[in-house]
C-alpha cells in the first residue's frame, strides 16, 4: 500500500513539474547597470534611513512552504523595506536594505542596482538586498525557474510583483540618500536564549560525535545562535544634535512562527521584534521616525522555540515582542558608545557555479539535485503521510551507490530530476563583503545551518588584520536563494537541511573557500566589483497580480457591524467587521488602509501599521468584493468610545463605523 502511494505521488510531481516547463510562456528580463554618481572622497561620515511598505496585492501566492502555502488574502501585518545608507569619507557608499521577503532575489537585486544609480552614489557592490525569511511573503519574483515553481503553492514569475517590489524597494534606498546627514554610529552584540531551538538536532549533532540518546530539549535551545547584533545610526537634525534615527539588527531565527496553510501577508516574528526599539520613543522624542530592519544571521536550523501545540499568531507575538525587547535594550545600550567614526567598504563578486574552473570548485557539483527529504518538509512541518514515507521521511540516506558527486542523497524524482536543465536551477550567486567599522557582514545566497556559519565566520575572521575587535556576521539568503549550506556532517543524516542542499555535499566548502578568498581581496585592494555589466534573465511567467478597471469607482457600505470574539485556539481576542467595497485589484494594500479613532475627538488609537489591525478578502464578484477587518487585543472601553475608519482609496470613498463598543 505504501509502495502504491509512493507511485502515484510519483506520477503527480511528474505531472506537477512538467506542466509549467511545457506550457507557460516566458518572461525575458536585461539590465544594464550604469555609473551612480560619483561619490564624495572627503566630509563627514553620512547616512540615511528610510521605510517603505511592500506589502502586495490580494490574491499572489505565498513563498516558504511550497504546495502547502496559501494565496495570500489580506494582511495580518505589514510587510516592509527598510533602507540604511552609509557613506564613510573615502569609501564605498552602502545601502543595507532589509526586507520582509522569503528570500533575496538576483535579478531584484539587479533592477533595484539599476533603478539607484541615476538618483544616488551606492554602486551595485554596495547595495545587499537582506531578508528576514518570513514564510508568510509573496513568491513569484526569484531568479531560477525552480524556486519560482516550486518555491510557492502556485508557480512562475509574475513580472507585475517584480516590478512593484524594484520600485518600492528603490525608493527606499533613494529616499535614504536625499535624507543623508552628518551621522553617528556604534555597533555591538548581546546573547539570547530561551526564544530559538534547533529543528534539526540529530543532525547538528554529527558534527560533535554526541551519542542520539543524550538529546533532549535543553540541547535543542542551546545548540543555537543567540548573538543578537546591531548596529546603531544617529543623525544630526537641524538644530545640532544628535538623534536616534536607525538601527540594523541581525539574528538567527526562521520566519516560521506562523504556519503553513496560512492566508494573509505576515512578517512573522520579525514584525514585533522590529518594532521593539521603536516603541521606547514616543512621537514628539525625535525629530524623525526610528528606523529598525531586522534580518536573518545563520538560521537555517533554528526555529522560534514556540510552545508545543501553540505555534500561530499569539506565539509569533510573544515571542518577536521578546526579541524586540532585548533588540531595544541593545539599542539603549549603545548609546554610550557612539562615535563619528565611519569606515564603508563593500566587495563583491558573481560567480556562475556552472561555469568554474576545477580549482574555483572546492568539491562543488557540477549541477544542482533536490533531496527526496525537501518533500518530507522541515521538521515541525511535517504534512501526513508525505513526511512520514520511506525515502521522503528526514534521515534516509543513501546506503549504496554513494560515490557519486551528491553522496548519499536521494534523489527527488530520481533520474527524472535530470530532464531540467541545470540553468533551471539557481547558478549565478551573488558573494559580498561588506565593512561598516568594525562589523564585517557576509550576505550569502544560501540558508546557513548554526554550525556551517560557525565555520564560515572563522574563515572570513582568519582573514581580518590583527589588532582589532572584528565582528563578522554572516546573512543568510541575501540577494538570492540556493537552498540550504550544511556541514558534510550534517548532509550525512540527510535531514530536510541537508537534501536541500543543492549542489552536494561540500557546498560549505566552496563557500568557505571563496567568502575568505573575496574578504582577502577587499583588504588587500579595498573595493571589489566583480559583477557583469550587464545580466539576462528568462524564466516562466505566470500573471498573478489582480488586475481593476483604473477609470471605475466602488462604493463601500457595511455589511456586518463590530462582534466581538473571544481568545480562541491560537489567536487572541477580537472585533470584527464586515464591509463591501472595491475588487482587490483596486485596493492599495501598501498604503495606509484602517484606522481606529476614538469618537469623541478622532484622535488615532491604533492603526493597521501595528500588526493588530488585519484584513482579510472573504469572497468577490463582479459587484466588488466583502472584506473583513479584525482589531485583535483592544482595551477594555466605556461603550461608543471607539470608530472604525477604512480610509478612502483612489477608486472608494471612506468608510467608519458607527461607535463602539
Amino acid at each position: 500500500m505504501g509502495l502504491l502511494v509512493l507511485l502515484l505521488l510519483a506520477g503527480a510531481a511528474l505531472l506537477h513539474t512538467a506542466w509549467p516547463f511545457l506550457f507557460y510562456p516566458r518572461a525575458s528580463l536585461s539590465f544594464q547597470v550604469p555609473a551612480p554618481r560619483p561619490a564624495a572622497l572627503s566630509g563627514p561620515a553620512l547616512a540615511g534611513v528610510a521605510e517603505v511598505d511592500i506589502t502586495p496585492a490580494i490574491g499572489l501566492p505565498k513563498f516558504g512552504y511550497s504546495a502547502w502555502a496559501a494565496d495570500g488574502d489580506g494582511l495580518r501585518t505589514r510587510l516592509k523595506a527598510r533602507a540604511f545608507y552609509l557613506h564613510g569619507p573615502g569609501g564605498t557608499p552602502l545601502a543595507l536594505v532589509q526586507l520582509d521577503l522569503g528570500a533575496g532575489s538576483l535579478p531584484l537585486h539587479y533592477a533595484v542596482a539599476q533603478r539607484i544609480a541615476e538618483h544616488t552614489d551606492v554602486p551595485a557592490q554596495g547595495l545587499s538586498l537582506l531578508v528576514t525569511h518570513t514564510h508568510s511573503g509573496p513568491g513569484q519574483y526569484l531568479g531560477s525557474d525552480v524556486y519560482n515553481v516550486f518555491g510557492g503553492n502556485r508557480p512562475g514569475f509574475d513580472p507585475v510583483l517584480f516590478d512593484f517590489l524594484a520600485e518600492r524597494i528603490s525608493s527606499a534606498v533613494i529616499r535614504a540618500y536625499q535624507g543623508r546627514r552628518p551621522a553617528r554610529f556604534a555597533t555591538g552584540a548581546r546573547q539570547v536564549w530561551g526564544l530559538t531551538r534547533n529543528r534539526s538536532i540529530q543532525a547538528w549533532a554529527r558534527n560533535h560525535q554526541l551519542d542520539p540518546d543524550t538529546l533532549d530539549g535543553n540541547t535543542e535551545r542551546r545548540a543555537v545562535n543567540p548573538r543578537m547584533t546591531q548596529l546603531r545610526i544617529d543623525l544630526q537634525a537641524d538644530d545640532g544634535r544628535y538623534y536616534p534615527a536607525g538601527a540594523l539588527t541581525l539574528f538567527s531565527i526562521h520566519g516560521t512562527a506562523i504556519p503553513a496553510f496560512t492566508g494573509p501577508y505576515h512578517a512573522d516574528v520579525w514584525h514585533w521584534l522590529a518594532r521593539g526599539p521603536v516603541r521606547r520613543f514616543t512621537a514628539d522624542e525625535l525629530p524623525w521616525p526610528l528606523v529598525h530592519g531586522a534580518v536573518q544571521a545563520t538560521h537555517a536550523d533554528n526555529n522560534p522555540a514556540w510552545l508545543p501545540e501553540h505555534r500561530g499568531d499569539l506565539e509569533a507575538r510573544r515571542i518577536g515582542t521578546a526579541l524586540g525587547e532585548q533588540a531595544a535594550d541593545l539599542f539603549e545600550s549603545l548609546g554610550e558608545r557612539m562615535s563619528p567614526r565611519l569606515v564603508t567598504a563593500a566587495g563583491a563578486r558573481q560567480l556562475d557555479l556552472l561555469a568554474l574552473d576545477d580549482d574555483q570548485r572546492h568539491g562543488l557539483c557540477p549541477r544542482a539535485v533536490v533531496g527526496a527529504s525537501v518533500a518530507g518538509a522541515a521538521n515541525g512541518d511535517e504534512v501526513f503521510p508525505i513526511s512520514y514515507l520511506p525515502f521522503l521521511q528526514e534521515g534516509w540516506p543513501r546506503r549504496l551507490f554513494t560515490d557519486g558527486c551528491q553522496g548519499v542523497k536521494q534523489w527527488m524524482l530520481s533520474k527524472a530530476q535530470l530532464l531540467l536543465a541545470p540553468e533551471a536551477f539557481p547558478h549565478r550567486a551573488l558573494f559580498q563583503v561588506l565593512r561598516v567599522n568594525d562589523l564585517v557582514l557576509v550576505p550569502l545566497p544560501w540558508e546557513i545551518t548554526l554550525e556551517s556559519g560557525n565555520r564560515l565566520r572563522g574563515a572570513v575572521l582568519d582573514t581580518l588584520p590583527d589588532g582589532q575587535d572584528w565582528r563578522v556576521e554572516i546573512s543568510s539568503l541575501a540577494n538570492g536563494f540556493f537552498g540550504y549550506a550544511v556541514t558534510p556532517e550534517e548532509y550525512g543524516a540527510q535531514f530536510y537541511e541537508g537534501g536541500h542542499t543543492l549542489y552536494g555535499p561540500h557546498t560549505l566548502d566552496f563557500l568557505t573557500a571563496q567568502s575568505a578568498r573575496l574578504s582577502a581581496d577587499l583588504w588587500r585592494t579595498g573595493q571589489v566589483a566583480e559583477l557583469p555589466a550587464r545580466a539576462d534573465f528568462n524564466l516562466l511567467r505566470h500573471d498573478y497580480w489582480p488586475t481593476a478597471a483604473r477609470d471605475h469607482s466602488w462604493a463601500r457600505q457595511w455589511r456586518q457591524s463590530a462582534r466581538f470574539h473571544e481568545a480562541k485556539d491560537e489567536q487572541g481576542p477580537y472585533w470584527a467587521w464586515r464591509f463591501h467595497g472595491e475588487p482587490p485589484g483596486a485596493l492599495t494594500l501598501h498604503q495606509t488602509l484602517l484606522r481606529v479613532t476614538r469618537t469623541e475627538d478622532r484622535a488615532l488609537v491604533i492603526d493597521d501599521e501595528s500588526g493588530d489591525l488585519a484584513l482579510r478578502l472573504i469572497d468577490q464578484n463582479q459587484q466588488g468584493a466583502d472584506y473583513e477587518v479584525r482589531w485583535y487585543h483592544p482595551p477594555p472601553a466605556p461603550p461608543g468610545h471607539f470608530q472604525l475608519r477604512i480610509l478612502a482609496g483612489e477608486h472608494a470613498p471612506g468608510l467608519t463605523s458607527p461607535a463602539f463598543p
